[in-house]
């Protein structure tokens, strides 16, 4: 418990304090336009231990879904000295209308990422998965530029654009859904049966029965023929889009 709280206590803030340290030094000598993470230094970042035994995973989702969330930045340290290829819990990280990142939870790796801008899930896994995750939160996260879908937005001159600008914006957490559909779907269903069982059956032996199924798929539909129904020209093209790119994978 001692080593625990020492990490809550002193080795998280000392992260937090050096990775802003890093990220002002990058800025100051960048040439780009500025893209520094602005993190709260004086909030301590939320530190969550998980232990997978078996057959769990999760959904596709973002860190930060929306307000009233703070957070910025995601951090992922895994402990697993004995992980093997083949024993699953992947993380996979999905930048918008790029190629997926799937990356193992080796023993001491750490993953970085943006928690408002970087879809992600993790696959099932087979045996123990072991990690830590570390939310820090950014002084400039979730505003009304990031949060609200506006017509001034979707002034696009083609498409192209289109995907630039929602590759860097939070708001493409607005469309992600519709975009990938599919994808969230499949992700859905695996969770509710690895969270209940495992044998994939159709009859309730796995703990799902199809009322439970239906429910997640109902749920999921709405939401994205919410989506759909006002922004259906540019979910179309953005799925052509990412079928293309996963054919040529």
């Amino acid at each position: 418990m001692g080593s625990w709280k020492n990490v809550v206590e002193d080795i998280g803030p000392a992260f937090l304090h050096r990775i802003d340290k890093l990220d002002k030094e990058v800025t100051i000598n960048s040439t780009t336009t500025n893209n520094s993470l602005s993190l709260q230094t004086n909030t301590p970042p939320a530190i969550k231990v998980q232990l997978n035994t078996g057959g769990g995973s999760f959904p596709w989702h973002y860190d930060n879904p929306g307000p009233p969330n703070n957070r910025k930045l995601t951090v992922v340290l895994y402990l697993n000295s004995s992980w093997l290829e083949g024993d699953g819990g992947e993380i996979v990280l999905c930048p918008f209308l790029s190629k997926s990142i799937v990356i193992p939870p080796l023993h001491r790796r750490a993953v970085f990422f943006y928690s408002d801008r970087i879809l992600h899930r993790v696959l099932p896994s087979k045996v123990k998965r072991v990690c830590f995750t570390m939310w820090f939160n950014g002084s400039d996260v979730n505003t009304k530029e990031d949060v609200v879908l506006s017509k001034e937005h979707l002034k696009f001159s083609s498409y192209d654009d289109a995907q630039c600008f929602f590759t860097k914006s939070p708001l493409q957490r607005v469309i992600s859904r519709a975009v990938y559909a599919d994808e969230y779907l499949e992700s859905l269903l695996q969770c509710i049966i690895g969270s209940k069982g495992r044998s994939g059956s159709d009859d309730g032996a796995d703990g799902v029965t199809k009322e439970d199924r239906l429910k997640v798929i109902k749920q999921h539909e709405a939401s994205v023929q919410g989506i759909l129904s006002k922004l259906r020209p540019l979910i179309d093209e953005f799925r052509r889009r990412k079928d293309a790119l996963s054919a040529s994978s």
